[in-house]
């Protein structure tokens, strides 16, 4: 049996708990856990730790765990052992404002390179590179767009019938000059 409650999750009585806190950390940094919660959208859904691992070549641990810590955040019911979406819970965009910039720092880099640890020869891919002197007016533009397109792509994904993937995106642009009075 499977208690909850908005501060830990407990499983039977042999095992440790998860605390909101560790569950919400994780969620933020650990694109796995994204992996197992965007599966629940794919057409040919089971709901069973074992299939997702085996559709999306997450250890089937990092799947559990993702289960149970998605479970204690509110966005998976529990019944019985078969998890199902809450409805309503969506995927959550992280809001950097009113975070410490080395926090957001960190937090990106891990999940780039999570995405980055993904590229492989047999993987389905899109990159784009570029570098060019510009201003931050710009830059704001091109965010602002990029952010209105991942947008458009995820609530199109959401009407979509056709769910044979699923890709992790992240965007990343960093100005390079040193900058008067600062140190890097």
């Amino acid at each position: 049996m499977i208690e909850t409650n908005q501060e830990h999750l407990t499983k039977g009585k042999d095992t440790t708990s998860i605390t909101y806190e560790d569950a919400l950390s994780n969620y933020r940094g650990n694109t796995d856990w994204w992996v197992v919660f965007a599966s629940f959208d794919l057409p040919d859904f089971k709901p069973s730790p074992l299939w997702i691992s085996q559709k999306t070549r997450v250890p089937v641990e990092t799947v559990v765990e993702a289960l149970e810590g998605l479970t204690v955040l509110g966005y998976l019911q529990n019944n019985g052992g078969a998890y199902t979406p809450v409805p309503g819970k969506d995927f959550v965009k992280f809001e950097v404002q009113n975070r410490k910039k080395p926090e957001v720092i960190h937090e990106h880099s891990l999940i780039t390179r999570q995405i980055l640890n993904q590229l492989t020869e047999d993987a389905l891919v899109a990159v784009d590179h570029r570098c060019f002197a510009s201003n931050v007016e710009i830059l704001k533009e091109l965010y602002s767009d990029i952010s209105q397109a991942f947008q458009k792509a995820y609530q199109n994904s959401q009407t979509s019938k056709t769910k044979d993937k699923v890709f992790k995106m992240t965007f990343t642009a960093v100005d390079v000059l040193e900058q008067k009075g600062t140190t890097r």
